[in-house]
């Protein structure tokens, strides 16, 4: 077997590894994707259901030790409860304020809870960075040249699950339809019967339980818990939501195949110090040309 070879089978073996995370980032991304396209704001909170849904699975596995499926419920009902709260001070109070009124008020939820999360982690309670519980840290799958993680495999079937059951909830369901009524407008859907702001709501829970299941995903194949993981969250969410196509469920989740794919890519072929630059500044090269994204739709304005 020559060097190419060898190379080739790694940079193959890379691919696949971060198609796996990236699923991780579409789940971080749909979150952002919803309230986009039904209300035409940028949650930028949405990052903390990711950070406080890896903490309840940080604390609830690893300290409580309770199974991993319980642990997982409770992440995904800790970024639901984010949520929630995030609805009802941040956008319910000033709904039809400017757009932009909602978005800074989820600028500063952002900012003030990372910091307590932080006080938390470095000066009460955790002292240091943890380790986030893992059983299968260590299992591995063999086909012929290539070699796949079994939490990767775990991560990624969850993922399918999670956004078949929103798919389920979108299209199959009376709240999908509501849903449908209020992305195409509130006073349409108003007129229609439709109670928009429990339909809002709902939206916002969705989202908090997305956030919550990648916050547990994240730190279970990071294997550690992250104060920071809120900020990394937003950036990268709205980064693949952006990508994929602002308000497209179906883009925000090739978007983050897309950005893991990079993502790990650019750490094989350059370094790992550089992968976040590396891998931002080609998919901002790539919205340069096309800027609705891969699944959004060019709006010509008139000036």
């Amino acid at each position: 077997m020559q060097f190419d070879e060898f190379f080739f089978i790694d940079l193959i073996q890379t691919g696949i590894d971060g198609a796996m995370l990236g699923s991780v980032y579409a789940l971080m991304a749909i979150g952002f994707a919803l309230i986009w396209g039904l209300l035409g704001i940028l949650n930028l909170a949405h990052g903390q259901t990711v950070a406080f849904g890896m903490f309840a699975g940080l604390v609830s596995a690893g300290h409580l030790k309770l199974p991993i499926p319980i642990s997982f419920a409770c992440a995904v009902v800790t970024g639901v409860l984010v949520a929630l709260l995030v609805e009802r001070i941040c956008y319910r109070p000033i709904r039809r304020a400017h757009e932009l009124v909602p978005m800074i008020a989820t600028l500063g939820f952002w900012i003030t809870t990372e910091e307590i999360l932080q006080k938390i982690y470095f000066h009460m309670y955790f002292k240091d960075f943890m380790p986030f519980p893992n059983p299968f840290t260590m299992t591995r799958f063999t086909f012929g040249e290539f070699v796949i993680r079994f939490d990767y495999v775990v991560t990624m079937s969850v993922a399918v699950v999670l956004v078949a059951a929103l798919y389920f909830v979108i299209y199959r369901s009376r709240l999908g339809m509501a849903l449908r009524m209020v992305a195409a407008g509130h006073d349409i859907a108003h007129l229609m019967g439709v109670n928009v702001l429990k339909t809002l709501r709902s939206a916002f829970m969705i989202a908090g339980a997305f956030g919550g299941a990648a916050g547990y995903l994240l730190g279970y194949v990071a294997n550690m818990a992250n104060p920071y993981a809120g900020s990394m969250a937003t950036v990268k969410g709205l980064f693949t939501m952006i990508l994929g196509g602002a308000g497209s469920i179906p883009g925000a989740i090739v978007g983050g195949i897309v950005l893991g794919f990079t993502e790990l890519e650019s750490a094989y072929l350059f370094s790992f110090a550089y992968r976040d630059a590396i891998a931002m500044g080609l998919l901002f090269l790539l919205l340069v040309f096309r800027p609705q994204g891969l699944f959004g739709t060019r709006v010509e304005d008139k000036i």
